[in-house]
């Protein structure tokens, strides 16, 4: 995977920048968490299936059929109700905080995810993101 970080603007790719499938739609306002862990590391995003507004809603998100990134000691759980995506399999979240994000799709599935990461939220140190910044 491939992460870019602009103040509040994140990106993670899970295909190729330059896919030449580029994303075909989007879902805005998918609901998400942010996970840190016990130290306040920025360790992942959990996207909920499903919309939020008023009344939360379950979205048909496809799956994720195609990674063209390097993991390393990543993870990408794709369940029923969710997916998360981990920068370090093996920690566990001590905190998830509520961030809406928009999701990017393509005909190979999911594309990438887009959040701006609201004031409240803290951007956390770049432990475990530091090898998936794109250079």
């Amino acid at each position: 995977m491939l992460i870019t970080i602009e103040d509040e603007l994140i990106y993670i790719y899970l295909q190729h920048k330059a896919n030449k499938t580029t994303p075909l739609g989007a879902y805005p306002e998918v609901s998400g968490y942010m996970l840190y862990d016990r130290k306040g590391n920025w360790l992942g995003y959990r996207v909920m299936r499903t919309i939020y507004n008023n009344e939360n809603y379950v979205i048909s998100i496809p799956k994720v059929r195609k990674i063209e990134y390097p993991l390393f000691t990543a993870s990408i759980e794709d369940a029923e109700e969710y997916i998360e995506i981990k920068f370090h399999a093996d920690l566990e979240a001590a905190e998830m905080l509520e961030q809406a994000c928009l999701l990017d799709i393509n005909e190979d599935g999911l594309f990438g995810v887009e959040l701006i990461r609201h004031p409240d939220i803290p951007a956390g140190e770049t432990e475990h993101v530091r090898y998936f910044l794109e250079k």
